[in-house]
């Protein structure tokens, strides 16, 4: 939905703005933060919601201080190797153990793994990030010099052993695609560089000459050469010009940032019409991987506006609109493709305080106190809005709606939300899940969208990247092969409404057709897939809680391929005709459309731990993987066509 627009979803309000009234700065010269953000990071600072803020910055660094300052000599590895590969769960970190590692599920240190090893070292480089963070809104807040000190000490410590580091993937082997020198890979090389170079640009007023020209040829200039060397595309490039604008402005070098910016291949602006769809999206097809560039586009916006550059367009803007009116009711996300489970709104309101700050539209602030509902108001970026925010009361409900290029379809009835995916494959990061679906029901997914593991576990691709792990169907065993569907109708209605659409490329010779319907607390979900030749269609359903089956099952093994074998105490029975199924959300009556088929149920890896960077309500970053219940139906023949009436508690 473009913001140029004028909308009300729900309690989300998106006002026109065809030209965006936003007003570059007035200074020349090269810096992250204006006269003007001064003054509103120190006026928000002596309000009452404000020194909450900064007294927390405080305690942070004060924490970290008393942890050992001096940076790794050793390279850092890939932080997805920071799992525990039994539960999924990441380790919890402890400053003094670089060798032992504790998952909270096992009990138990891990020893002797070189990849959690140097993954350790990723998140002290993450520690050190976040007290330079910390200590440039402090520097800005209080005017205190002992900050700036802290950061000098900081990234004169970095640009000595930064030289020393060698080039490497998370392998530890140097290759000139995605090399790091601090990390296993430029990614994170960049993301890091993207806020470090801020911390320099602040503190350096205290810096003497000789260690201005120590961190400039330690660290700030090697690190933008390498990154130059990285060209590529998706949000790696996104974020490598990110870094690239950071560095550039910190180096004071025009000629990096218009690299970063206006390279026809590489640079923002062509990434920018390359990737992001005209309904707002990036075109990974996730809620994750859409902030997670955004970000970067965002500090890039941040950087420029010294150069008097304006990235603040309608483009960028429609990414921060879109996805509000993708939620559900408790504003989380579906975990789609390669995302984190428990995703949600309350995880970005640092991009909706700078949105707001920029831009001063009434949708990021409305967005803001929804929000500020369920988390308090902690974040740095909160200082630019020298403003107090209201928490929203009882949320009007959005409307049904679908976007047309991300290829998804939401149908909602007041709390309740059914979501139905169809769109484009989502690249790197994406899933074979066509016409999957997710049920909400305004306190949690009650048939969710499992989204992924951290990419260094092995269920990671044994299960969660696998047809089967969604609710849809999986033919003959086989993933979908990774192609779009195409929206037949959507007649949306102030009861829900209906979204109907199809796929006859996902498997050879097969046509798939699902029309879901919500009238109010009653769902009708039609499910058809024809052939020419006869087929085994596994109708998949991922509940998160104990199923009965109609009859006693017998204990069984399918053997048709190794993602079944993810499925533990697998349990068959024969059906014939339409059965029911309590759940202690909903009453399931499924009519199968034939005489006869097996039913199977069991045990499998269900929604995994959420990233610990991820802001959740229920803290789920902090436990172990929870089981799922698969329901599978199995029907062999040329046609399958199973109809599935949910009556919603």
């Amino acid at each position: 939905m473009r913001i140029g627009n004028y909308i009300k979803i729900g309690t989300f309000i998106i006002i026109g703005i065809f030209v965006f009234p936003y007003v570059l700065c007035a200074q020349n010269g090269y810096y992250f933060f204006s006269d003007s953000d001064k003054v509103a990071i120190r006026n928000s600072a002596n309000t009452l919601w404000g020194s909450v803020i900064v007294e927390s910055m405080k305690e942070k660094v004060k924490e970290r201080r008393s942890h050992k300052m001096e940076v790794p000599l050793l390279e850092g590895g890939h932080l997805h190797d920071y799992f525990c590969p039994v539960h999924n769960l990441s380790f919890s970190f402890e400053w003094d153990k670089p060798n032992e590692h504790y998952c909270s599920a096992c009990k138990k240190y891990w020893k002797g793994n070189k990849r959690y090893d140097w993954a350790w070292i990723n998140k002290v480089h993450a520690e050190n990030l976040q007290y330079l963070e910390n200590c440039t809104y402090l520097y800005l807040a209080t005017g205190d010099t002992v900050y700036a000190i802290y950061i000098r000490d900081m990234l004169l410590d970095y640009a000595y052993k930064y030289p020393t580091y060698f080039e490497h993937n998370i392998n530890r082997v140097a290759t000139g695609l995605n090399s790091g020198k601090l990390f296993g890979q430029s990614l994170d090389e960049s993301v890091w560089a993207s806020d470090a170079a801020r911390a320099y640009s602040v503190a350096k007023e205290i810096m003497s000459s000789g260690e201005i020209k120590k961190i400039e040829t330690g660290y700030l200039r090697p690190c933008a050469e390498l990154l130059l060397k990285r060209r590529g595309g998706g949000n790696w490039q996104v974020w490598h010009n990110s870094g690239l604008i950071a560095l550039g402005v910190a180096l004071e070098d025009d000629k990096i940032v218009d690299i970063a910016l206006n390279d026809k291949q590489c640079g923002y602006h062509a990434l920018m019409e390359k990737h992001v769809h005209d309904d707002g999206w990036w075109n990974e097809g996730s809620p994750t991987y859409h902030y997670y560039p955004l970000r970067a586009m965002m500090l890039s916006a941040e950087a420029l506006r010294c150069r008097n550059i304006n990235l603040y367009d309608r483009k960028l803007l429609d990414m921060l609109a879109s996805p509000a009116q993708g939620v559900y009711a408790d504003l989380s996300f579906p975990a789609h493709n390669d995302g984190w489970y428990g995703e949600s709104l309350l995880a970005q309101t640092k991009l909706y305080e700078l949105a707001y700050a920029r831009s001063h539209n009434p949708l990021f602030r409305n967005i803001l106190e929804r929000c500020y509902c369920f988390v308090n108001r902690t974040s740095a970026e909160a200082l630019f809005n020298p403003v107090s925010m209201e928490q929203k009361g009882k949320p009007e409900y959005g409307k049904s709606t679908y976007f047309k290029d991300l290829g998804v379809g939401v149908l909602r009835y007041q709390d309740k939300t059914v979501v139905l995916k169809y769109g484009p494959y989502g690249g790197g990061h994406g899933h074979p899940d066509k016409l999957s679906i997710s049920i909400h029901n305004g306190k949690r997914e009650i048939l969710p969208d499992l989204g992924t593991s951290a990419y260094g576990v092995p269920d990671f691709t044994t299960w969660y990247r696998k047809s089967l792990a969604h609710n849809t169907v999986t033919v003959d065993g086989k993933d979908q092969a990774p192609v779009t569907g195409k929206l037949v109708r959507f007649l949306p209605s102030s009861s829900g409404g209906t979204i109907e659409a199809e796929v006859d490329s996902a498997y050879n010779g097969v046509k798939m057709r699902r029309c879901v319907t919500l009238k109010k607390n009653r769902l009708s979900d039609d499910f058809v897939c024809e052939s020419s030749r006869s087929h085994v269609y596994d109708y998949v359903l991922l509940f998160t809680e104990p199923l009965d089956l109609p009859q006693v099952g017998k204990e069984i093994a399918i053997t048709d391929a190794p993602v079944y074998e993810k499925i533990q105490n697998m349990k068959r029975c024969i059906v014939r005709g339409k059965f029911t199924i309590q759940t202690s959300d909903a009453e399931i009556r499924i009519e199968p459309g034939c005489d006869e088929i097996e039913l199977y149920t069991g045990v499998a890896p269900g929604i995994p731990p959420t990233n610990p960077g991820v802001i959740t309500k229920n803290h789920s970053e902090q436990r172990e993987t929870q089981p799922c219940y698969p329901l599978i139906i199995r029907v062999k023949g040329e046609k399958m066509n199973i109809q599935t009436i949910w009556n919603l508690k």
